[in-house]
């Protein structure tokens, strides 16, 4: 009838979804990727900080053991790092050589003047490759997949005795050698300097 009340119609219980049961918006799901793209940016930040940490933190124990012991084993060699530091398997491992500076003014005591690849050998003995690029300076890394030693700059590969890969390669000469003596059985000193790069002739600075 017209003046009647018409109520609704009941809904079933299927219909009736509470608001917590309803499926998260779209943008959940993009906040979510935000996160995890976050977390992993995060992460390569912290390990690429890592990597770049370990060989200072090693040449600056190097360096303060020498300090402590009176330092100089010759005009030129420097403590670097102990044998226990090199893997048994060949494996080349980076340390950073610091050395103190000064000028008219102040004087700084664990500076990085460079950087060292030690290698042992199978002999026993210890191998040491400036760790600076012939061509242009770069800095040389390990890859430790391809087991080999490479220039990021200009694609420059070395095998682990510092030779050069490539016929042509961009380095006009192999890695630079760094003299090392072994220093109560366990400790490595090196001959530490820079040879002029661009050229050839491998010729101290």
């Amino acid at each position: 009838m017209v003046g009647e009340n018409m109520s609704a119609p009941e809904k079933s219980g299927d219909e009736l979804i509470a608001a917590s049961d309803m499926p998260a918006p779209p943008e959940h799901v993009g906040q979510g990727a935000d996160r995890r793209s976050w977390l992993a940016l995060t992460v390569g930040w912290a390990a690429a900080v890592l990597a770049y940490i370990t060989p200072v933190v090693a040449g600056l124990r190097a360096f303060l053991s020498a300090a402590g012991r009176g330092a100089a084993q010759g005009a030129d060699f420097r403590r670097v790092a102990s044998l226990d530091q090199l893997p048994e398997d060949g494996s080349p491992v980076t340390v950073a050589v610091l050395a103190e500076r000064e000028d008219a003014w102040n004087r700084f005591p664990a500076q990085p003047i460079g950087g060292v690849l030690l290698r042992r050998l199978p002999d026993g003995q210890v191998q040491a490759l400036n760790t600076r690029c012939p061509h242009a300076g770069c800095t040389i890394i390990f890859e430790t997949s391809q087991r080999k030693l490479f220039c990021p700059c200009h694609n420059a590969s070395f095998d682990l005795d510092g030779r050069r890969l490539e016929a042509s390669s961009p380095s006009p000469r192999d890695l630079d050698t760094l003299q090392v003596k072994i220093e109560d059985q366990t400790e490595i000193w090196v001959e530490f300097r820079h040879f002029r790069t661009g050229i050839p002739d491998k010729i101290p600075e």
